[in-house]
């Protein structure tokens, strides 16, 4: 009976103080939330509807338990989320351990004026409109609820800004030309593409909350790769130097437990196992605080050596295994590494077969890694120690990796114990003719199967799906 009181409190609660602020949204929420035989009259007064014969009591909307807020807290759509946390400060403390929602960031134009986001739990594309000052820029990743913002046409006048589409809050970050040389420093291109694009690999973020957080960023820069830091009130980046042995690279960066974790491997050969130890945990100072960097080596798995097919006259080519792709994720308080092992299908062109000059008329004119399976590692690192364990079950658990920051979690929409990958720049084109891609789907570890039941999508212009959990909460930004 007390919790039949409390659910009843709860609902009138919720809907007067929604009322007060959103008379439109008030009562058809509450036709949907209240109990199907309660009377017009009775959810008038729950909304706080008043008839010239009703009193409308006292409502404690500040005593409801919190295990009641978040009951009807998880009932809602984004949008009434987004109206239940405007209502007072302690609705909003209450409901910070609601779970994540999971959206899907569509590909994008660089000329759109809106992001469009397929909500995976309602079945919907959410179309969120751009402020001008994001309009005409170029979204390189995403992280705990934001997304990293690019704007500019050359190298010389590149921006930097964190962007959150839910609040349309838009915070600048260090620009590039505080990276020393960075004129000689970044040269690649890539036709159509934004140079951004080009020389960007991974954005993180530390934190959802831009005042405490801390940005890690990885940049191609020529035949090699290096590690930045800043926060967004810094007036330039942080380089991290001296930490690789020449020949190494960065695979992928996450933040797990409040530092920051850097997977690296040797450049041109993956296979060759990297150094092993030890692994002091390094000190990077940024302002006058530190943050904890912990380097993880790849441990390639076992792979077929050398495999290849290709048909009767050599213009098609089949490499088994040739490909390795790492993405760090947490789970259930766990570091987890996921390794994505492609084959690849390339295809050449001769204009005119000689023998005597073949390797100047044989061109390779697309290059196309296709997804073969994943495997799944648990890592635990000290000062002196690594080990990476083989997972072959995990549980309830769902993982979503791709080319921004891998996610993970227990969502009743998804199938349990599965990857659920998008496609990562997994194509070459020497003539900037590009295919459509179906390197998206469902990898499931009980039986290594693969389900591409996602769309394809073109990727011409660099522009890729993005798995994204939307910050819904307010008053945490600066």
């Amino acid at each position: 009976m007390r919790m039949i009181t409390y659910l009843f409190l709860a609902y009138k609660s919720v809907g007067f103080n929604l009322f007060r602020g959103c008379s439109s949204f008030s009562k058809p929420w509450l036709e949907r939330c209240c109990p199907s035989h309660l009377s017009e009259q009775s959810i008038n007064k729950i909304s706080g509807k008043k008839h010239d014969d009703d009193d409308v009591d006292p409502v404690p909307w500040d005593k409801l338990p919190v295990d009641i807020l978040k009951l009807i807290f998880d009932r809602l759509h984004l949008k009434d989320r987004i109206r239940f946390n405007l209502v007072c400060k302690q609705w909003r403390t209450n409901t910070t351990e609601t779970p994540q929602l999971l959206w899907l960031m569509l590909p994008y134009h660089e000329n759109s004026q809106h992001l469009s986001f397929f909500d995976m739990s309602e079945g919907k594309v959410h179309k969120l409109n751009l402020p001008k000052s994001a309009q005409g820029g170029w979204f390189c990743g995403c992280s705990k609820g934001w997304l990293f913002l690019a704007k500019g046409s050359e190298f010389h006048n590149l921006q930097f800004f964190l962007f959150d589409p839910i609040s349309r809050v838009q915070i600048p970050l260090p620009p590039l030309s505080t990276i020393p040389e960075f004129g000689k420093t970044f040269t690649i291109r890539q036709s159509k593409w934004n140079p951004a694009a080009c020389i960007i690999t991974q954005v993180v973020v530390s934190s959802s909350d831009a005042s405490q957080c801390i940005l890690a960023a990885t940049f191609c820069a020529n035949d090699d790769n290096f590690l930045a830091l800043c926060r967004p009130q810094d007036e330039r980046w942080t380089i991290v130097d001296g930490l690789l042995a020449d020949g190494h690279c960065y695979l992928d960066i996450y933040f797990f437990n409040g530092e920051l974790y850097a997977c690296f491997a040797k450049t041109n050969n993956l296979q060759d196992q990297a150094n092993l130890g030890p692994f002091p945990t390094h000190s990077v100072t940024l302002g006058g605080h530190d943050v904890n960097l912990k380097l993880i080596p790849f441990i390639c798995p076992p792979i077929y050596p050398s495999s290849y097919a290709a048909d009767v006259d050599e213009l098609s080519w089949y490499y088994k295994d040739c490909a390795i792709m790492v993405r760090l994720v947490e789970s259930n308080g766990q570091l987890f590494m996921v390794t994505k092992i492609c084959d690849i299908i390339e295809t050449s062109d001769y204009d005119d077969i000689n023998e005597e000059d073949e390797d100047e008329d044989n061109e390779r004119l697309l290059t196309y890694h296709q997804t073969a399976r994943f495997e799944v590692s648990k890592i635990q690192i000290t000062d002196t120690t690594f080990t990476a364990t083989r997972l072959s079950n995990l549980s309830d658990q769902s993982l979503f990796v791709g080319d921004g920051v891998s996610l993970a979690g227990n969502f009743n929409e998804f199938d349990k114990n599965c990857i659920y990958f998008l496609e990562e720049n997994d194509i070459y084109s020497l003539e900037d003719v590009y295919p459509l891609s179906r390197e998206s789907g469902i990898f499931y570890l009980d039986d290594g199967s693969i389900k591409r039941s996602f769309p394809s999508i073109k990727t011409d212009r660099g522009s890729y799906m993005n798995w994204f959990s939307p910050n819904i909460k307010t008053g945490a930004f600066f």
